[in-house]
């Protein structure tokens, strides 16, 4: 009886971190597609690099998009 419970708020802790971390990697692959638009290039140290050029952070350039 107690194993059950034990089993079952461990179930519930390694599904809430994984529906976390799904949630989180499709935030940051939306904001990576985002920015893709926004400058023109595919990989994250180009986009980086065209950004530093343009003088803002990754943040500046997703609020002008909006």
């Amino acid at each position: 009886m107690i194993i059950d419970i034990l089993v079952w708020i461990l179930g519930l802790a390694l599904s809430g971190f994984g529906l976390w971390f799904c949630w989180d990697s499709s935030v940051m692959l939306s904001e990576r597609n985002k920015l893709r638009k926004y400058t023109g290039r595919y990989y994250d140290f180009e986009i980086t690099e065209t950004l530093d050029k343009m003088g803002k952070t990754r943040q500046q350039a997703l609020k002008e998009m909006e």
